[in-house]
């Protein structure tokens, strides 16, 4: 069973540079998943900022404490098969990874993982953020780059609805579901921000990286030749496309 501790705030600096600190500070000491509605000041790959509004993205990061410097072989491209197969199981939606960290969904980026080893405490940070839903304040230089999941909320409970291959009986059909879909209680709507709680979607990706971690390399059973953008993973890891 996984054991972590699990946090969730409304607006930070940074999941990763949060739990940067509580670490080198010594206020944890095992694994824990911290989730942000808002991040003010995300990071990116090469020293970008990642931008992360109110309610249209999952900002996480998990802090996995390592017993072994085997586990962080291939740790990006194994958090990103785990963001992948999530999505194609819950919602059977094909995201495509692209090399090493980011993936794409209408060839648009959609999804950003940055992973920092904090070697003196062996601990890994490995920060996530998805963009959910379509975000209408994004300044002109990415707006060409950057995509979206789902249109609104109301698409995201269709697309979870027509899966037929997910069971509407079970924890991750039923959790989500009550995770996204407004309540209208004689007349009224509940105002979406109140139900911003990606808990379900989280834990899954959570889980698909722990067991991804604990397999040594990255097995062409992890390798799924439809979500690969480019062939230089095969290259690298001596695969064949």
């Amino acid at each position: 069973m996984i054991n972590f501790l699990f946090e969730k705030l409304d607006t930070v600096d940074s999941t990763n540079d949060y739990l940067t600190r509580e670490v080198e500070s010594g206020k944890v000491n095992k694994d824990k998943i911290l989730i942000a509605k808002h991040q003010t000041n995300g990071h990116g790959s090469n020293g970008r900022s990642f931008i992360s509004d109110d309610n249209v993205g999952i900002y996480f990061t998990l802090l996995h404490f390592y017993d072994d410097d085997s586990e962080l072989k291939f740790i990006t491209q194994k958090a990103a098969v785990a963001v992948y197969k999530v999505f194609k199981h819950t919602f059977d939606i094909e995201l495509k990874i692209k090399w090493v960290n980011d993936l794409y969904y209408n060839d648009k980026k959609v999804c950003g993982i940055l992973c920092r080893n904090l070697i003196k405490y062996k601990a890994v940070i490995i920060g996530i953020g998805i963009d959910l839903f379509e975000n209408k304040n994004l300044n002109e230089e990415i707006k060409d780059i950057a995509g979206y999941i789902f249109k609104n909320k109301k698409d995201l409970i269709a697309t979870l609805d027509s899966n037929a291959k997910l069971s509407k009986d079970s924890c991750t059909y039923k959790n989500v579901y009550m995770d996204f879909k407004s309540l209208d209680i004689d007349g009224l709507v509940i105002d979406d921000s109140m139900l911003w709680e990606p808990d379900q979607i989280v834990i899954d990706i959570v889980q698909y990286i722990y067991s991804l971690i604990k397999i040594e390399g990255l097995p062409q059973l992890y390798i799924e030749k439809n979500i690969i953008k480019d062939k230089k993973i095969y290259e690298d890891c001596n695969l064949e496309c």
